[in-house]
């Protein structure tokens, strides 16, 4: 059976109507299923948005708060060396005195000293001529050794700034002093903040004695003083002395 072209001609258009129907449909079915995916990813870019900016905004307080804490920490150091300058200043007129035997003082610290320094010092043409006015003296503020222990040091105020240095170099001069039979030793009175960062220098005063020809002394508050071959350097840190000995003399100090 032939059929005529007006038949295929609407059966085409009828098809194309179905066509299109079932498209629009589709179509329609799709973008309901879709939209509320479109609608969460707009969500979550907004949300990102947010957070874009809100980690900007935490990145530059952070950053802010970095500065600070670098000023802060500045500050801070500076503040505890004014603190620690305050108290060595406080003890200018202090020395320590090592391996006094405990007891020898008889409650009377400040004039059993006095003598002892005279007795040690007092010898020779350049010795203390009388003992020396102490403000006061004590030992530490810790248990007394056991027998055969280790005495408790003397902290002890000398009147006279003056005369404490004199008291200082003629320990120097005389070199080993003794009193009852035992080793004394006379050191400042410093802090332990300054008593730590001088024997910070201990290890590299060790390598610098094997040296021929090397002569150093620390300076107040901690600062090494190094001369060899006619020159002098100043040194604030440890390292700065190991990095000069092993320029100087190699590494096998």
């Amino acid at each position: 059976m032939m059929i005529d072209t007006d038949t295929l001609e609407t059966f085409r258009d009828i098809v194309k109507e179905v066509i299109k129907a079932e498209n629009d449909a589709l179509r329609e079915e799709i973008n309901r299923a879709v939209s509320p995916i479109h609608q969460m990813l707009e969500d979550c870019h907004d949300k990102l948005r947010n957070h874009e900016h809100e980690l900007t905004a935490l990145d530059t307080r952070m950053l802010a708060m970095e500065a600070n804490c670098k000023e802060m920490s500045n500050r801070y150091e500076k503040l505890q060396l004014k603190i620690d300058d305050l108290e060595n200043r406080g003890r200018r007129c202090n020395l320590r005195i090592l391996g006094v035997p405990e007891g020898l003082e008889q409650g009377n610290p400040s004039g059993f000293i006095a003598e002892l320094l005279y007795r040690v010092l007092g010898d020779g043409p350049n010795g203390l001529e009388k003992p020396p006015v102490l403000d006061r003296a004590h030992r530490t503020a810790t248990r007394a050794a056991a027998d055969g222990g280790r005495p408790r040091p003397f902290i002890v105020c000398v009147h006279h700034y003056q005369e404490k240095e004199r008291i200082q170099r003629l320990a120097r001069e005389k070199g080993r002093l003794e009193f009852h039979g035992k080793q004394i030793l006379i050191f400042p009175d410093y802090s332990a903040d300054l008593t730590r960062r001088r024997a910070a220098f201990n290890e590299v005063k060790v390598s610098l004695r094997q040296q021929e020809g090397v002569r150093y002394g620390l300076l107040y508050p901690a600062r090494l003083r190094v001369s060899y071959n006619g020159e002098t350097k100043v040194f604030n840190t440890p390292s700065d002395v190991k990095d000069y000995i092993g320029s100087r003399f190699g590494r096998n100090e």
